[in-house]
């Protein structure tokens, strides 16, 4: 996961529009932070061997590069630079509008330094690769709280592989020590965070699904004005509707007493995908439950024929909320009942049982 770092190269010098076209190019693509690494190194050795500071054509480069990295990535809020080798990290954060979260980045180009370090090298790649699932998986501040501890991680590697102590046995087993505490408090950090993070967006993904279920309510309404003698289809719509409502109301009930669990580790993606489904599903059920109950097949009296849609949109929403109750229901006076009506009459034609053979044969011992 380290980056790897690159030497920049100039446009080439042609004339003609495919020369300043060439030129533009090179001048508005986006930077990668290997090369802005390379860029500070060089800035830095031209500081070193006696230029003045802010000034000179390395500082002018740094800063040409500086911005159109931020211009992709946005603003750098943290950063380290090694003084010896061209290796750095950065924290970096781009706004989004509205409520959208920000996107909160953690960069890093470390084996110039770390080529023959191989501890400190391990070490780094357990921070690299857990800033990944951080930027996968975590949002807004856990996100961010997250990143700048490893950030400070990082920076801490870096300048301790700098120093002469990175030969000294006794330090870097210390320093290994000290820096895997750290990680694993990082990590549990991250896992607590992760499950409410995972929990959002699945609900995100089930409010994004009520979508379309708001449209049928809205074409149940327009079916109510034009054409008011057809209430089965009316109602059924009503049933598919109020079951999705059902199967949002079980999820967020249940999320309060922390009775919902996710696999956060699948991605913000899979994650909203899935909840998106999950109204889906309780109006299907909500629906099926609506047929049952019209046909007949759930035996159900009903005390006021007049309010017959009350009664169906009060049992699609039980249906929605509560997938076991419409499986029993939908099923239990059928497959069920079918299944015991044939093992009865297997077990008539089997007749009696044969005798138990033992557990085990019988051990064997020495003489």
């Amino acid at each position: 996961m380290n980056g790897v770092g690159a030497t920049t190269v100039e446009a080439p010098a042609e004339g003609g529009l495919r020369g300043r076209l060439l030129r533009r190019r090179a001048q508005t693509r986006a930077v990668a932070f290997p090369e802005l690494v390379w860029v500070h190194y060089l800035r830095q050795k031209e500081l070193n061997e006696g230029g003045e500071p802010y000034t000179g054509p390395a500082e002018e480069r740094y800063r040409e590069f500086e911005a159109r990295f931020e211009e992709h990535h946005g603003p750098i809020v943290s950063a380290y630079w090694c003084t010896t080798e061209a290796s750095g990290v950065a924290l970096t954060i781009r706004r989004r509008p509205l409520i959208l979260p920000d996107v909160v980045r953690l960069h890093w180009a470390t084996d110039w330094t770390t080529k023959d370090k191989p501890k400190v090298m391990t070490l780094l790649y357990r921070c690299e690769s857990l800033s990944v699932r951080v930027h996968e998986v975590l949002r807004d501040t856990s996100q961010r709280l997250a990143m700048q501890s490893l950030f400070t991680v990082i920076s801490f590697l870096l300048g301790f592989a700098e120093t002469d102590r990175v030969n000294n046995d006794r330090a870097v087993a210390e320093v290994d020590r000290t820096t895997r505490e750290h990680l694993r408090r990082i990590e549990t950090y991250y896992r607590n965070a992760a499950v409410r993070s995972g929990q959002i967006v699945y609900v995100g993904g089930m409010l994004l699904g009520m979508v379309p279920v708001a449209l049928l309510l809205l074409l149940a309404l327009v079916l109510k004005v034009v054409d008011a003698h057809n209430v089965s289809v009316r109602t059924g719509l009503s049933c598919f509707a109020v079951g999705s409502v059902g199967a949002l109301v079980s999820v967020m009930s249940r999320m309060s007493s922390d009775k919902v669990r996710v696999d956060w580790e699948f991605g913000k993606d899979t994650l909203r995908t899935l909840g998106s489904l999950r109204p889906f599903v309780g109006g299907i059920f909500g629906l099926m439950t609506f047929f049952a109950l019209k046909s007949g097949v759930v035996a159900l009296e009903i005390a006021n024929t007049s309010k017959t849609t009350y009664f169906y949109v009060l049992f699609s929403f039980a249906a929605g909320f509560s997938e076991r109750l419409a499986q029993d229901m939908l099923l239990g006076t059928t497959v069920e009942a079918a299944v015991s009506r044939g093992k009865r009459r297997s077990d008539r034609q089997k007749g009696p049982a044969p005798e138990e053979l033992p557990d085990a044969a019988p051990s064997l011992s020495e003489g």
